[in-house]
């Protein structure tokens, strides 16, 4: 579709960010997952007219990515799964298929159909918050939060940031938000955890705004069936307890170490950790938002079993670094691998792994919390000392 035709039925039915809003909400109705940033970056510029070279030029979310990746691996995906949500909605017939030239009309014919009402489209969108954060696209909503990805219009070149507005409006979320806050301060002053930029509250609702970190989730690296050699999972090891010294030293349990919460800098491929929603420091433990909950989906597999009771300890963190850990040198899934009948993770038979490293491993995810590494900084060190570099 040429870019002229694009923009011509962009301003005659809706804008770019509203039809891709209108598709994620659609895809959540039917899978109760809503599309990827990087999903979302496709999208908006195939609708745009653009290749998927120039979308990694132009697009500060694609750019990690290789021009191969984002089109054998993520396009390909993506109009694989729209095709079967279209079908599944009627949208479109059994014979047909959602490629990139034919997705706009696809939406339009979801609209026409009316399978959502427009006023279903987030009224966030393009809001100004404090006369400063754009707000453009919705990232990601739980139980607690809604996250969206901004625009600093205050800053040269309107650097990109996130914000999380918390759903709760109580005067307790209120004592909370301010001391967990602090906390949150305090953890950014890590070049490798994001900057806590501002928080504020605006109509009622808590905000908090984040540095936006460019780089590739580590999900996107851990692909089942291709496991990782010793080396680089020692690295990546290495790579993750080096910032969880600084969190633990702190007091604070970070509780959702998972692969959709560490990024792979762009900058300098360093691991970045984010998304300290659900920090606990040890100290006001008894004042924390809420309890940790077993969470569904990807994010159990890494969560122990302390935790999943509501008692998190500083160890909660080094055994989901193991599960990542055990997930990259076996290259399967947490919930494939079986546990023996004390409860630990039979996994040894799976990978190409020296008994020194696998002792290690076995350590950190232990069943029996008080048997693990006690935090990050004893981890590491028995990582240090296998002498594998």
């Amino acid at each position: 579709m040429c870019r002229a035709c694009t923009n011509n039925l962009t301003h005659e039915a809706m804008t770019v960010e509203e039809a891709i809003l209108f598709l994620d909400n659609l895809v959540y109705e039917q899978t109760e997952k809503h599309l990827s940033r990087l999903q979302q970056s496709i999208i908006r510029g195939v609708v745009g007219g653009l290749t998927y070279k120039e979308i990694q030029e132009n697009d500060p979310i694609a750019r990690g990515y290789t021009v191969c990746y984002l089109g054998r691996y993520v396009g390909y995906n993506l109009w694989k799964d729209l095709t079967k949500v279209l079908k599944q909605a009627g949208i479109i017939g059994s014979e047909e298929k959602v490629v990139g030239a034919n997705l706009w009309d696809c939406i339009m014919r979801s609209v026409q159909k009316g399978t959502q009402p427009t006023n279903s489209l987030d009224p966030m969108l393009q809001k100004l918050l404090r006369m400063r954060y754009r707000i453009r696209e919705h990232l990601v909503s739980t139980e607690y939060s809604d996250t969206y990805l901004a625009e600093d219009e205050n800053l040269p070149d309107r650097p990109l940031c996130l914000v999380k507005r918390l759903k709760s409006q109580s005067e307790r979320t209120s004592q909370l938000f301010d001391r967990e806050t602090r906390v949150l301060y305090r953890l950014g002053q890590h070049d490798r955890i994001p900057e806590l930029l501002a928080r504020f509250e605006e109509d009622g609702y808590f905000y908090l705004v984040y540095q936006f970190i460019e780089g590739q989730p580590l999900y996107q690296e851990l692909i089942e069936g291709q496991p990782w050699e010793e080396d680089q999972v020692l690295a990546l090891l290495k790579d993750i307890l080096e910032v969880l010294v600084f969190v633990h030293k702190q007091d604070v349990i970070h509780r959702d170490v998972h692969p959709q919460n560490l990024i792979r800098r762009t900058s300098d491929n360093k691991i970045v950790l984010i998304d300290f929603g659900a920090v606990k420091e040890i100290n006001t433990s008894h004042h924390s938002i809420g309890q940790t909950k077993s969470r569904g989906g990807t994010q159990q597999d890494y969560i122990p079993p302390e935790q999943a009771i509501g008692s998190p300890k500083l160890c909660s963190d080094i055994y989901a670094v193991g599960i990542i850990g055990i997930q990259a040198l076996t290259g399967m899934r947490p919930k494939q691998l079986k546990v023996d009948n004390l409860g630990n993770l039979i996994w040894q038979k799976n990978a190409t792994v020296t008994p020194k490293l696998a002792s290690v491993l076995d350590k950190m995810v232990l069943y029996h919390f008080p048997q693990r590494y006690p935090s990050a900084t004893e981890a590491l060190q028995a990582l240090q000392h296998l002498g594998v570099s």
